[in-house]
């Protein structure tokens, strides 16, 4: 069964829910502009929970309750948070277009506040390579292409184990490699279900390399058994989406450390597609990624006022 898909619209989007990417929803929605923040999955530094001293106004917060300030400032001035991760992007035109697991957004300008990516070091190697040619983040999504094919599946999360179940009803063989730190702790009878469709469970396992040549054709795995090889169609990985390659394919700059590419005015390479916060490794800190997401949410307003 193919999953319903939501169509929403914005003048400007923003990726990422962290001081940066709320900084610009508060400006961008205060300007009257329709501003929708996709939030992810991803905790911001700020969701650890530690006190911050070095916050002007503030000798001392807890960063939680800070990130809780923020939000409810944006979402005074009108600004929708949206829950989800980008896993497609299509940045180039006119109209802007990012996709979820279960929604297609749409806007103008896109403001990219996502935060750091994860370190090329702790992607599966293979995986930025075969991306869209055999690696995806989405089961319901690209499920339906390896329908009656062998896939991996690797995560050890509950939310892992919902898109294993999905890709059990889709795809052929299902090797679930569940990472070094034992089978995934999800309830009882949802195992039950997996094992009941044939779901090879492959726990204390890790995923050493993808391999292939256009596309993914195996995995090779380490664990308590030793090494072995897999011969699979596809790779579904469920855990922090890196951003660094996303951001590639769509076309962005990327500089050595995978840190986008921006000039003064917080432009990126990519028309009417700016970046603010840690996604471009600045100042690293809550004051200077909530200005840049000031100057991001401006400079989007100015472009758009352009094209008017």
């Amino acid at each position: 069964m193919t999953a319903q898909v939501t169509m929403k619209s914005a003048d400007i989007l923003i990726l990422g829910a962290g001081p940066a990417g709320l900084t610009a929803g508060l400006y961008a929605s205060r300007a009257g502009k329709k501003t929708i923040v996709l939030a992810g999955r991803s905790a911001s530094r700020l969701d650890i929970g530690y006190q911050i001293e070095n916050y002007p106004g503030f000798p001392s917060i807890d960063s939680r309750e800070l990130l809780a300030k923020f939000r409810a400032h944006a979402e005074q001035f009108g600004a929708e948070i949206y829950p989800g991760d980008a896993i497609d992007l299509n940045l180039e035109g006119d109209l802007k277009f990012v996709a979820t697991k279960d929604a297609v957004l749409e806007a103008k300008a896109v403001i990219i506040a996502s935060g750091k990516s994860l370190p090329k070091e702790r992607m599966i190697p293979g995986e930025e390579e075969f991306l869209g040619s055999g690696v995806s983040y989405c089961a319901t999504c690209d499920g339906p292409l390896y329908r009656g094919q062998p896939v991996a599946a690797v995560g050890n999360s509950a939310e892992a184990a919902q898109e294993v179940l999905h890709l059990a009803d889709m795809a052929g063989r299902v090797h679930w490699v569940q990472g070094d730190s034992g089978a995934a702790k999800v309830p009882e009878a949802d195992l039950a279900v997996l094992a009941a469709k044939g779901v090879h469970f492959l726990p204390r396992t890790k995923v050493k390399a993808i391999l292939g040549g256009k596309r993914v054709e195996k995995v090779e795995l380490f664990g308590g058994a030793g090494e072995e090889t897999i011969d699979v169609k596809g790779c579904f990985i469920f855990r922090e989406i890196p951003a660094g390659p996303l951001l590639a394919r769509a076309g962005l700059a990327l500089d050595h450390k995978q840190c986008l590419a921006v000039d003064s005015r917080l432009r990126t390479n990519l028309p009417g597609v700016f970046a603010a916060g840690d996604a471009t490794c600045g100042g690293m800190q809550v004051v200077s990624a909530a200005g840049e997401g000031c100057l991001a949410a401006l400079q989007a307003l100015h472009y758009l006022r352009t094209k008017e």
